[in-house]
C-alpha cells in the first residue's frame, strides 16, 4: 500500500494523489491566531519572499484542493483541544479548523471547515480564518478523476 501523504523534510508535505505540495504547518500555528482573508494574502506573500521548501509560487488553495484533505474516516483531536479534525495527522495542527480558500464573491471568500467538512462564505475582513499553502499545478481532469470512495483516500 503506497502512503498518500510524504513529508519531504523542508516544511512541506506532497501528496501523491493530487501532485499538490502544502505547507506542513498553517498560519495558525506560526502566528497564534486567527487571520483574515486579506492578511492571508500577505502571509502567502511571505512564504514566496522566504521561499518555503525552496520555492516561490505558494498560493491560496481552491475549493477542490482544500477538500482533499478532508479525511472523514481519519479524525483525531487537535493537540490538546476538544473537537476533532478530519485531516491526516502528517499535517501540523493546534487550533483553528476554518481555512481561507482563493474563492471570492464580491467582499466575502470560501473558508473549509476541517472539524465537519462544511465551507461557509465568509466576509474576506473577518478574523476567522487561517491559512495552509499549496503549490504545484493539477488539472481539473485529475481532480474529477478521483476515486474519492477509494482506498487511496484513506492512506
Amino acid at each position: 500500500m503506497t502512503t498518500r501523504f510524504t513529508d519531504n523534510e523542508n516544511k512541506t508535505i506532497s501528496d501523491s494523489l493530487t501532485g499538490l505540495m502544502w505547507q506542513e504547518s498553517y498560519a495558525y500555528f506560526e502566528t497564534g491566531s486567527n487571520i483574515s482573508w486579506y492578511d492571508a494574502q500577505e502571509y502567502i506573500k511571505k512564504l514566496n519572499q522566504h521561499k518555503l521548501g525552496g520555492y516561490s509560487d505558494w498560493r491560496l488553495p481552491g475549493r477542490l484542493e482544500i477538500q482533499s484533505l478532508y479525511e472523514f474516516a481519519l479524525p483525531f483531536k487537535s493537540r490538546g483541544k476538544t473537537f476533532i479534525l478530519h485531516i491526516n495527522p502528517i499535517f501540523e495542527f493546534s487550533y483553528g479548523s476554518c481555512f481561507w480558500t482563493s474563492k471570492t464573491r464580491f467582499s466575502a471568500a470560501l473558508g473549509f471547515e476541517f472539524d465537519v467538512g462544511d465551507m461557509h462564505w465568509y466576509p474576506k475582513g473577518s478574523q476567522t480564518g487561517t491559512v495552509r499553502a499549496v503549490r504545484n499545478n493539477w488539472s481539473p481532469q485529475q481532480m474529477i478523476d478521483l476515486d474519492w470512495t477509494s482506498e487511496a483516500l484513506r492512506a
